[in-house]
């Protein structure tokens, strides 16, 4: 399939970013209007009908846990695609 371009230090490091910003990312987004001074009501946007009834997809906290994703992928499957592209080796 894939030769591995990842070595071991920054295999570690992309599992424990990503992982870190997915848990900070849906540790933020409890109240959607965290940023005001009296929030009309909490939401969470991690139920799925909030996600698409309220237009959650802007909210910094599910933004930022999808920005996690790809650091836990690739550090998952060993494989970077950027540095394939690149041509950049382990």
């Amino acid at each position: 399939m894939f030769s591995k371009n990842v070595n071991t230090v920054e295999r570690l490091l992309r599992l424990l970013l990503g992982a870190g910003l997915v848990f900070w990312g849906y540790s933020i987004s409890g109240v959607y209007w965290l940023g005001y001074q009296v929030p009309t009501f909490p939401l969470n946007c991690w139920d799925w009908g909030n996600f698409i009834s309220h237009a959650c997809m802007v909210e910094r906290g599910f933004a930022i846990a999808v920005v996690g994703v790809v650091p836990l992928v690739t550090g998952l499957i060993n494989w970077c695609p950027l540095k394939a592209i690149f041509g950049l080796k382990a």
